[in-house]
């Protein structure tokens, strides 16, 4: 998987209903490592590849502790580009910070409360994109969600007058309102959180 599709896996879970979870190191792009790799405590493959130490830094076993790296439960990613919270910090655009900005939304925007209106707009079987409301009184967001690597468009009706968008988060989509019947066209692998503004 990569940075785009974790960040799509994101805005999915931080805009359903209910209360989303992250696993540790999934904010950073931490890897999946390999299942030949030491099975501790009965674990089963590939269980393990999935629960490395957390990586905090590029210090020694990844900012994870000071132990000589055969003490570890587990041995820390190798790669000399693994993720590490310290990098991801001073990064803008990184995934954490991309993922704090999405925790954000969940707690500020009304519309995104766990148990605020879930209105599906374009769900088609076998197809992209899937583009759902979500409604917390005159408060109202429509995310949309192209995780295919081809460009795709959707046409469908919203039944709030609305006179334009607000980019709450991800990517520019094009989106034409005419009396509430919308449609839009999003890149390939691509997300958007718009607010509606009357």
């Amino acid at each position: 998987r990569t940075v785009k599709d974790m960040e799509i896996i994101f805005a999915f879970g931080f805009t359903m209903p209910g209360i989303p979870f992250i696993y540790y190191g999934n904010e950073i792009g931490m890897k999946q490592l390999p299942t030949s790799w030491p099975q501790v405590e009965g674990a089963y493959q590939p269980r393990n590849g999935a629960r490395t130490p957390m990586q905090w830094s590029p210090a020694k076993n990844l900012g994870f502790s000071t132990a000589d790296a055969h003490k570890l439960y587990l041995p820390v990613d190798p790669d000399a580009d693994a993720p590490n919270v310290a990098a991801e910090e001073n990064d803008p655009s990184s995934l954490l910070n991309k993922t704090r900005r999405l925790i954000n939304l969940k707690h500020t925007e009304p519309a995104l409360a766990n148990y605020a209106e879930f209105v599906p707009l374009f769900a088609q079987p076998n197809t992209y994109p899937f583009v759902y409301a979500r409604a917390n009184g005159d408060d109202v967001a429509i995310v949309m969600l192209n995780p295919s690597g081809c460009e795709a468009s959707a046409s469908f009706s919203v039944n709030v007058p609305f006179g334009n968008t607000a980019l709450l988060a991800g990517d520019s989509v094009s989106i034409t309102n005419n009396n509430g019947n919308v449609s839009l066209t999003m890149p390939a692998q691509s997300y958007s959180i718009v607010k509606l503004i009357k």
